[in-house]
This record gives structure tokens, C-alpha cells and sequence, in this order.
């Protein structure tokens, strides 16, 4: 580790530097950087990204022609006619004989049936059938149990149309799954594994072991339904983690090794009259789901991007209540799909989107149908990655190239002009093919690019300010170095003497631990502790003054004044002890040996400034306050402390630090004069500190030679509360008996 900062003589020649900086090789390094960028990805740029997405999706024209999904809405006329929700199942079973008389070609709900109907009232009548010993069609209870049977009734209207999807859905997390058993899980498997993909054409080695969205659980109908129902799939919806809008439709989730189409898969495959279905995967995933001869293609999770057709009600949408009344047009239902499900405000079926912060669940679902009919997904195909690498790497290529030969101007309308025309190709691939092309990583590059061609020349002009203030930005914060630089004329050999305070820390026992580790992995977990704690310095404005080995030294209040440099330097002092907590939790899951530090802080006069020879000098602190802030540093391991700060330092923190306790009156090695230590107590170490003024009694019996007395307070404090400076005192009153004789 370097012990000092070298200083280069102010006033030297700068002409063995170069005074301007290449613009190619500052281009080719954003280049690099802008690509490095777009593999790796970056959430704030990315974020963006998805916002152009949304904007050109909602700027896009709705597709023309009548779409083949109507809905019905559960809505807040529906709730007013028919009740609150949920509605008795007899309602439902109405609801479908209606949807099959019309000449609805599918019926998919978006509701939910996971739990019957009238089971209690139910299971009383059965009790009471019997208790009388009656039963079957005989019982005198025969006619209000077919009444309040409006499960049977409802799946036997499933039954009988033959054309009814009903959702399920998969719980995405132990939290929303813990409330399942077992055997609930595996009833629930048991009754919707047919709705299972059965015909998988794989392209790559056999294995379906590829990535894909973990599922926790199941939530299914009642069997009753969901046997009656055509087909069954979930209507899982996977909001973007990024900023919680729905972009995807998973179209396949995967669950106990089988692959479940989405109920919006299913209902299509029921419009198109049951072709030939089929998963295509590859060696990375899923590329598409194929129905007959049409191939609709997929990331490799199996989602695919929605082509929402506008804002909220771009779907024909018809109250439930106006259609059971008969009040509607039924032939605006004949031969579609009619999605059923949930618009009313207090339902809460209600999503973000790109083109709706607030868009009705049962709509989206009805925007990924129609998708799938018309085959008109948005695309954003593997191959675009590399369109994306290339195009950068040609654009950015170019202009390297031209803008160091342009002038500002010029340079400025080449730009203008490439960006021009990528932007322009984006818009007309996204509204002609639908083609999701990346807009921001390019204007990026083209942005920094331009301006770091346009800037050059002032940078060149500032080179030998900016190198004297990165060498510093290693030692002092940055906003000092700021100031330093304001005035950089008193960078020459000489120092002043002011009131600082300064701060020591050191590693306890490191040679036993540089012991048992290998050179490398000594220097890895040195570096890594030093990093920390120096982060800790910069960020209380302290000046890192040299690594002496494996310590510390840190000086408050210098090169730029501060009144409150004591309390900057106690406050650094409980940082790095809190950072040191949770560097050692880390160390003991690595298996790497922990380590305890100890620090010492004095506050008084010192000299300040650039000492050394001509050709090569440090800043730093010297002087008799300096040498006290070392020893007192060492006397950490002799009270069994982490932190200890002279009285000197105490008077200026006594408010800030209430927790700090006076521990011994002591001379240190090359000093004549005693000095009062404290100690400042971390919550960590001592959480309970109602016992201070107990051993503020001990203390001072032992100040006052009452050692007899002192002793047994010291003991039950040392027993108690675990207290290191208490067992010091015990053994210091127990070594003073001795020489006694007692």
C-alpha cells in the first residue's frame, strides 16, 4: 500500500504530456463503453427503452377490420342488477346457455370457481337426511337441494355447451403458495395435467431443462368444472419487474416438468377448430407455439410482446345484465370469442400497460387473443441482438472516423442526421413490421460521441489540473479536492500549525492472521478491509494521510478548515466499526478468519502542509497531539476497547457523544503529562447502558485508592455485562492487593 501521496512541483514544464487527448480513442472507449452497456444491460437506460417502447406502441394505428373477441363485462350495471360479486352459480349456468343460443363460437371466462357454492346450507340438509334416515329422490328435502346445487347446474351448462375455457392460475411465490397441502397441489395437477402441451417438436439436445418463471403452486376450478370445461389454461399475467407494466403474454408456463398453455391459447385453439398444436423449443428455451401450419413465434420463456389495439374499450364490450335481459344486438356475439369477465372499479381486475395506466385485466387478455388470431404479436427476435451490436459498431464506427475531421458545426449536422435516420427506420420497422428495434443505446453513442468530439480541446486545456486532482481523489474527498484546486499555488513546501484532530486504527492480531491465509487471499482481504474503512474517511471530509501496513491514518479539519473536526473524526471512528459488523458476518460465510481493529483519536495543535525534499513531498500532520493520537490507539488492546478519544477530543463531542465513559487517567510512552481516556460505546457492544452510573462508582473508588471497595462492583460489572474495562479493573484491584499483601 502506498504510505504517501507524491507531489509533482507546481509550475513544471507540461510539455512531456500531451496537450490535447485523441478524439478517435475517446470515441472508440465510448463505443466500447455504450456496448459494454447494451450486454450487459443497464436498469435507467433500459427503463427508458421500454418508455420509447410504449410511446410507439400507443402512436401506432389501431389494426383495421372487427376484431374476433367481444366481451362481456361484469360491470357496474351488472352489480347493480344481479347482486354483488360473487353471483350464485345458477346466474352463471344462464349466462353460458345464453353465450351457446347466440352462436358464441368460444366462451372463456376470466372469473375464478376455486370454491362451491351453498356447501354449508348444503351439508345440513345432508345431516338432516340422515339423522331422519331419508335419501335420494324420496327425501322431503329433494327439491331445495337441487336448488341450492347451482355448482352441478352450472358445470352441467358448461358440459353442454362444449365450449367453454376456464382459467387457472399458477402461484409464482412460496408466500401465495404456503397455504396449499400437498395433496391440494397434487389434486390440482392431477385435474388439469391434460390441458398439458402433448406435442413438443424439439431443435435442440432433448432437454426441457431450459430457464423459465418458477412456479410455486396451483389454483384450479372445482373439479366438477373444470371436467365439464372444453379446455382449461392459466391466466397468469407477468408484470415487467422493471416498472410494472404488462409488455408479455406468457402464452407457456412450465409446472412439474409438464408445459400449460395460457386459457387465451386454449380458447384460440377452440376458434380455429382444435388444429394440430404444438411447442417448439431449442436448446435455450421456447421459440414458438404452432397451431396447423401457423407458427407463432416466442421469446425463449415463452411469452410474446402484445399488440394492444388501443386504450381501454378498443374490444366491443357488453354488460351481462343487458345481455341475460336480451337487451343487445346478439349478433355482435355470433362466431367469436366471448371473454367474460371483471371491468367494475371495485373488482380490481385493473393493470398498467403501454397504452393504459389503468386497463381492465379481462382486455389485455382479449388483446393476446387476437394476437394469436391474426398473428400480429409485436416481434423482438433473437437476431436483433446482433442487428442492434452491428449497427452500433457501424454508426459509431463512422463517426469516429468523421467528427475529429468536422468542424462543430458540420460534426453536429452529420449527427443529427445518422440519428435522424435510425430513428426514422425504428418508427417505420415497428408500425410496417413489427419490429421492436433498440432506439436508446444508439442515440446514446451518437450523443456521447458528438460531444466528446465537440469537448476535447477543453479537456486537453484543464489535463494537468485533472491529474493533480485524481491523485488526490485517493486520499481526500472530492469536494476537497475542489477547493485545493482554487488555490493550487500552496502546493509548495511549507506548513502552518493549526488545531486538528487525528485518527489511528489498526488490525488487531494480523500477523496471525496473515498466517493461515495464502499471499493472495491476505492482499484480497486487505484490500477489501482498507477499501471500506477509507470510504468511511472520505466520507466525513477526512484527509487519508498514509496505510501504515494494515493501519490508518486519517487527519480532520485539513487541508480545508473545519470547526467541527473532532466530531467528524468520532464519527468516522462508529462508521468503520459498523462497517467492520458487517464485513465480518461476510468474512465468516467465506470461511475467511475475522479480524478486530482498534482506534485511537486525539484532537489538539499540529503542523500541516508538504514536507519533504524539493523534488518529492507529502502532505501530512506532524507534532506531540499526533504521536498521542497513535499510543492512545494502542492502548485499545490493554482496556480490551475499539474506540478511545483523549479528553482533548471528548470536550468537543461530549454532546454529540453522551455514551462516551471516562476509563483511566494515564501517561503515555513519550509524554510526560497524563492524559483522561474515553471510551465510545458502540450499541452493538454494550446495548443495555443503565449500568454507567454503577460504574462510574466503581471508577471513582478506585481513583479515590478504595480498591477493596471497587473490586466487587468491577466483577459483577465484568460478569454482567460482559464489560472488558470492568475485567481490567479487576485485575489491576487484584494486582494491587497482591503488592499489598491483603
Amino acid at each position: 500500500m502506498p504510505k504517501s501521496i507524491p507531489k509533482a512541483v507546481p509550475g513544471s514544464s507540461a510539455k512531456n504530456s500531451p496537450l490535447r487527448v485523441s478524439a478517435r480513442t475517446v470515441g472508440l472507449a465510448l463505443l466500447g463503453v455504450v456496448l459494454g452497456l447494451y450486454l450487459v444491460g443497464n436498469p435507467l437506460l433500459d427503463i427508458i427503452e421500454l418508455k420509447t417502447y410504449d410511446i410507439r406502441l400507443a402512436m401506432r394505428p389501431a389494426p383495421p377490420g372487427d376484431p374476433a373477441v367481444a366481451i362481456v363485462a361484469i360491470d357496474e350495471k351488472s352489480l347493480a342488477a344481479h347482486g354483488r360479486w360473487p353471483w350464485s352459480r345458477a346466474t352463471m349456468a344462464r349466462l353460458v346457455e345464453r353465450l351457446d343460443a347466440v352462436g358464441a363460437r368460444v366462451i372463456a371466462f376470466d372469473v375464478f370457481f376455486s370454491e362451491a357454492e351453498n356447501r354449508t346450507a348444503l351439508d345440513q340438509i345432508e345431516r338432516l337426511e340422515r339423522e331422519q334416515g331419508v335419501g335420494g329422490a324420496a327425501s322431503p328435502y329433494a327439491r331445495v337441494k337441487r336448488a341450492l346445487a347451482a355448482d352441478s347446474s352450472f358445470g352441467q351448462a358448461i358440459a353442454k355447451s362444449g365450449k367453454v375455457v376456464l382459467p387457472m392460475v399458477f402461484l409464482m411465490s412460496e408466500e401465495e403458495a404456503r397455504h396449499l397441502s400437498k395433496a391440494d397441489a397434487a389434486r390440482g395437477l392431477a385435474a388439469t395435467q391434460e390441458q398439458a402441451v402433448k406435442l413438443i417438436r424439439d431443435r435442440g439436445d432433448g432437454r426441457l431443462d431450459f430457464p423459465m418463471p418458477r412456479i410455486a403452486g396451483l389454483l384450479t376450478n372445482l373439479p366438477e368444472l373444470s371436467a365439464a370445461a372444453r379446455a382449461s389454461g392459466h391466466i397468469n399475467s407477468l408484470p415487467d419487474a422493471r416498472d410494472g407494466c404488462v409488455r408479455w403474454a406468457p402464452l407457456v408456463l412450465r409446472y412439474q416438468g409438464l408445459f400449460f398453455p395460457s386459457a387465451d391459447v386454449q380458447a384460440v385453439r377452440l376458434y380455429l377448430r382444435d388444429p394440430v398444436f404444438a411447442l417448439h423449443t431449442t436448446r435455450y428455451g421456447i421459440s414458438g407455439l404452432q397451431f396447423g401450419e401457423r407458427l407463432v413465434p416466442t421469446d425463449e420463456y415463452g411469452r410474446a410482446l402484445i399488440n394492444y389495439r388501443g386504450p381501454p374499450r378498443s374490444f366491443p364490450t357488453w354488460s351481462v345484465t343487458d345481455l341475460l335481459a336480451g337487451r343487445i344486438d346478439t349478433a355482435q356475439l355470433r362466431d367469436k370469442i366471448v371473454l367474460v369477465g371483471a371491468t367494475a372499479q371495485g373488482l380490481g381486475d385493473y393493470r398498467t400497460t403501454p397504452v393504459g395506466a389503468v386497463f381492465p385485466g379481462v382486455e389485455i387478455r382479449a388483446n393476446t387473443m387476437q394476437n394469436l388470431i391474426d398473428g400480429d404479436f409485436i416481434q423482438r427476435p433473437g437476431w436483433m441482438f446482433v442487428f442492434d451490436v452491428a449497427l452500433m459498431l457501424v454508426l459509431g464506427g463512422l463517426l469516429v472516423a468523421l467528427l475529429p475531421r468536422l468542424g462543430v458545426r458540420l460534426g453536429a449536422l452529420v449527427t443529427l442526421a445518422l440519428a435522424g435516420a435510425y430513428l426514422l427506420l425504428a418508427i417505420v420497422e415497428f408500425r410496417t413490421q413489427l419490429i421492436w428495434i433498440n432506439v436508446v443505446y444508439p442515440a446514446l453513442l451518437l450523443v456521447l460521441l458528438y460531444v466528446s468530439s465537440t469537448l476535447v480541446h477543453y479537456f486537453a486545456a484543464e489535463r494537468e489540473k485533472r491529474q493533480i486532482k485524481h491523485a488526490f481523489q485517493h486520499y481526500v474527498p472530492v469536494a476537497v479536492v475542489d477547493q485545493i484546486l482554487h488555490n493550487i499555488d500552496n502546493l509548495g513546501l511549507g506548513g502552518d500549525k493549526r488545531e486538528l484532530s487525528v485518527l489511528f486504527s489498526d488490525i488487531r492480531g494480523f500477523t496471525g492472521i496473515a498466517e493461515g491465509l495464502s499471499p493472495e487471499a491476505l492482499v484480497q482481504l486487505l484490500n477489501d478491509y482498507l477499501t471500506q474503512m477509507t470510504d468511511k474517511v472520505f466520507q466525513h471530509d477526512g484527509l487519508l494521510d498514509k496505510y501504515m501496513g494494515d493501519a490508518i491514518m486519517a487527519v480532520y479539519g485539513a487541508p480545508i478548515p473545519h470547526p467541527q473536526h473532532a466530531r467528524l473524526a468520532c464519527r468516522t471512528a462508529v462508521d468503520m466499526m459498523q462497517e467492520l459488523r458487517r464485513m465480518q458476518a461476510d468474512w465468516k460465510q467465506r470461511g475467511l478468519p475475522g479480524m478486530d481493529i482498534g482506534i485511537g483519536i486525539n484532537t489538539g495543535p499540529m503542523v500541516v502542509g508538504n514536507m519533504g525534499s524539493r523534488t518529492r513531498f507529502d502532505y501530512t500532520v506532524i507534532g506531540d497531539a499526533v504521536n498521542l493520537g497513535a499510543r492512545i490507539e494502542a492502548l485499545n488492546k490493554q482496556y480490551g476497547t475499539h474506540i478511545l478519544i483523549s479528553e482533548f477530543t471528548y470536550h468537543q463531542v461530549k454532546d454529540e457523544f453522551p455514551q462516551a465513559r471516562e476509563i483511566d487517567v494515564t501517561t503515555v510512552r513519550g509524554r510526560s503529562e497524563p492524559v483522561r481516556l474515553y471510551e465510545l460505546m458502540l450499541a452493538e457492544d454494550y446495548p443495555h447502558l443503565d449500568w454507567l452510573p454503577e460504574f462510574a462508582r466503581a471508577y471513582q473508588l478506585f481513583r479515590a485508592d478504595q480498591r477493596a471497595q471497587a473490586r466487587p462492583l468491577f466483577k459483577k460489572l465484568a460478569e454482567t455485562y460482559n464489560d472488558p474495562v470492568s475485567r481490567y479493573y479487576v485485575e489491576r484491584c487484584q494486582t494491587a492487593r497482591r503488592r499489598r499483601g491483603d
